[in-house]
């Protein structure tokens, strides 16, 4: 029994110390400047990642969870401390109102990047409810996606008059969430600090401008701004000008 009982405390030794030396690792491959870092981010992430395409720039700092569920195409830009989460949500006796967006075709818990994407610094992405991002767009600093958030009621029973509770820390059955997928379609753009709610959609070719909320969905080719964004200006009509 003895001999059993040294056995597990080792072993847990064991595993304890891979567990420190991976930590280790990671930190320092996640904060590594210059192209060495640059080199050693992207053979981890090409690694992990669920695919990663050729020419993409990971800086210090980074934070990626769900790596497994993240696909980034080619020739993309991901700044300094952007923030990826990504994977099944945790639903256990939350209350989760799941809300269809036609336009995403992908997986609950996915992030999908295209090419040519400047993800800037301070960005954060939750794609626990999918989130798909189209090429040759930039998601400018300080810029958050919520596809999975809390609520104030279950959405599944609005009549009810429960009081929900705004934290993850909180009890789960006294926690109501929505979770509904967000795609940003290409050529388009998100300003400084703005915010893109759970099952919105930023049409192909349109600009959401500085400090504003996207609450629903912004049609193709226009300049939106405000809380609720809304579309103010058709990007090819000069009369607008």
């Amino acid at each position: 029994m003895q001999t059993f009982l040294k056995r597990i405390k080792e072993s847990h030794k064991i595993h304890l110390m891979c567990d420190i030396f991976r930590d280790i690792r990671l930190m320092l491959i996640t904060n590594m400047p210059g192209k060495t870092g640059e080199m050693w981010r992207y053979k981890y992430y090409k690694a992990r990642l669920r695919s990663l395409g050729e020419n993409v720039k990971f800086e210090p700092g980074v934070f990626i969870s769900g790596p497994e569920f993240i696909s980034i195409g080619h020739n993309c830009w991901i700044d300094k401390y952007v923030i990826l989460l990504a994977g099944k949500p945790f639903r256990g006796t939350r209350k989760i109102f799941s809300k269809p967006n036609d336009n995403y075709s992908g997986e609950i818990g996915e992030i999908c990047i295209g090419d040519n994407c400047h993800i800037a610094p301070y960005v954060f992405v939750s794609g626990l409810g999918g989130v798909k991002i189209g090429s040759n767009l930039t998601l400018a600093a300080g810029a958050k996606v919520y596809s999975f958030s809390h609520h104030y009621r279950d959405l599944s029973h609005p009549d009810i008059t429960t009081i929900f509770k705004f934290s993850s820390m909180s009890p789960q059955d006294e926690q109501a969430l929505i979770l509904s997928p967000v795609v940003i379609e290409n050529d388009s753009a998100v300003g400084l600090n703005s915010i893109i709610l759970p099952g919105s959609t930023i049409g192909k070719g349109s600009w959401v401008g500085v400090n504003s909320v996207v609450a629903h969905s912004i049609p193709s080719n226009v300049i939106a701004k405000g809380n609720p964004a809304k579309p103010f200006k058709d990007r090819f009509n000069k009369k607008d000008e």
